[in-house]
């Protein structure tokens, strides 16, 4: 094991994270030791336990250090849009973007195989994940389904609205994830920016809304609505 550094206990705690968050992909929570985060981290259980009491909180730091201040400022832009019709094509579109147009950076890469982990091993990380914005994304969305309803904007159908946003979500991760290699699992056969659209399209459509409360809402937000 490495003698640790004379270095602050807040970046010692940082340090940690971050190496655990790589061990933990690698062999999953239950299969990774106390031992082998501390030597991984270059320091004594002992040293390790005084910033993390437990596997179980070294594990939930590494979520919370994935979300600290954006996941806040998404709850807050969140819980700010009044739902609507047009806010429901917001939501889609802006997560849509977000996921799909773009590569994503090393460190969202690494908590997304964190999370692909969790979820082939004991789902905790997965769970907490969907605590954060995801949980509050879907209820968002549901408020504007029902919004949308009233307006007269979706084409009543059998799905209940409580699925709505949670469907949509998991299609929208479930494209990303398979971007996520270097060469995409899959050639959609169009550019990106296209898919992006025909994803967004795909996703409105499936909750029921209407061709032309769609068109509409497009405009009103400048978005061009192919």
């Amino acid at each position: 094991m490495k003698t640790a550094s004379k270095i602050s206990g807040e970046d010692r705690r940082t340090a940690i994270i971050k190496t655990a968050r790589r061990v933990f992909v690698e062999k999953g929570f239950y299969r990774t030791t106390t031992r082998e985060l501390a030597e991984a981290a270059g320091v004594s259980e002992a040293l390790l336990f005084k910033h993390f009491p437990s596997k179980e909180a070294l594990y939930s730091a590494i979520h919370t250090s994935c979300f600290k201040e954006e996941g806040s400022k998404v709850i807050e832009r969140l819980q700010s849009l009044e739902p609507s019709t047009s806010a429901l094509v917001f939501l889609v579109h802006d997560l849509v973007s977000h996921i799909l147009g773009r590569q994503p950076e090393e460190g969202e890469r690494s908590f997304l195989r964190l999370v692909l982990r969790s979820l082939m091993d004991e789902g905790e990380f997965a769970r907490l994940g969907i605590q954060g914005p995801p949980s509050h994304w879907v209820q968002k969305v549901e408020e504007c389904i029902e919004a949308a309803k009233a307006a007269g904007d979706i084409v009543d159908g059998p799905t209940p609205t409580s699925l709505g946003g949670w469907c949509t979500h998991h299609l929208i991760s479930g494209v990303m994830m398979h971007f996520l290699p270097v060469d995409p699992v899959i050639d959609y056969g169009v550019p990106r920016e296209e898919l992006v659209n025909q994803v967004i399209w795909f996703c409105l459509r499936g909750m029921g809304l209407k061709e032309a409360a769609i068109r509409r809402c497009y405009k009103s937000q400048g978005i061009c609505a192919r």
